[in-house]
């Protein structure tokens, strides 16, 4: 098991050392820098790869879906159960931009679209004409995306947490006068762009107190809002896309978990 020993950890969580090197996941961290791109490249906004036999996606009230993002696997070192080839995409409708928090299990406000063998270019769809002009984007600039492999343990608000620290841990007050808690949100919040590993919650992992919601057990994607990047999800929000690990590990991605939210 790939453990935390390779990776610097502060001193405060010496003491838990053991448990967190239980809770670790691999994650493969995502750097979006502004560029244009190629239609197979991985990418957050501009254009999609779209086969001229594919409809560019619509919401179920017939709008044309906002692209996000796309991941081409064939560019990443990635890790069972993801794949290894391919090319995965994420759209969502506009009418989530308006809700606080928004919670989609049904394709019907959001699409998640896998390619397991990509096509050659002139294949592909290059006249995105008749995508609207005004079509608002919580991604401003087109960006390709660079990748790095890493392993992290439980995040902050994962409901996971308690399994790995009790609660009497984390109560514990340091040194400085913070609790332990403080400290671990300070380091393990898990608000990075990022495939794998543990997610980000604002307010609570609405996936606590569902059973329906807990199978849901991968983090697929997630996006953070990055003012750096121009990267803005209502107020400062972020968005999540869940999958069960033995239908990622089959190649399936009918069943998807969308959870977005602000604060």
């Amino acid at each position: 098991m790939d453990t935390l020993h390779s990776l610097p950890l502060p001193s405060q969580f010496e003491g838990l050392r053991t448990r967190l090197e239980a809770s670790s996941l691999k994650a493969i961290t995502i750097h979006p820098k502004i560029q244009q791109t190629k239609a197979t490249d991985s990418k957050c906004s501009g254009h999609p790869y779209l086969p001229k036999t594919m409809h560019y996606p619509k919401d179920i009230d017939g709008n044309y879906l906002i692209f996000l993002a796309q991941i081409n696997f064939e560019q990443i070192h990635s890790f069972h159960p993801f794949p290894s080839k391919g090319i995965l995409q994420f759209f969502i409708s506009p009418s989530l931009v308006a809700y606080q928090m928004s919670e989609e299990i049904f394709q019907h406000y959001f699409k998640v679209r896998y390619y397991p063998k990509p096509l050659p270019e002139k294949d592909l769809v290059t006249d995105f004409s008749f995508l609207p002009k005004d079509i608002y984007s919580p991604i401003k600039n087109e960006m390709i995306l660079q990748f790095s492999n890493t392993i992290e343990p439980v995040s902050a608000m994962d409901y996971r947490l308690t399994k790995f620290i009790r609660p009497v841990d984390l109560s514990r007050r340091l040194d400085d006068g913070r609790t332990m808690e403080e400290h671990y949100f300070e380091y393990f919040l898990g608000a990075e762009h990022k495939i794998g590993g543990y997610p980000y919650f604002i307010h609570h992992d609405t996936r606590n107190d569902s059973s329906l919601l807990k199978r849901y057990d991968t983090l697929l994607f997630q996006i953070v809002s990055d003012d750096d990047l121009d990267i803005m999800w209502g107020d400062s929000g972020i968005i999540k896309f869940f999958i069960n690990s033995k239908k990622l590990a089959q190649g399936d991605f009918t069943d998807i978990y969308l959870q977005a939210e602000q604060y």
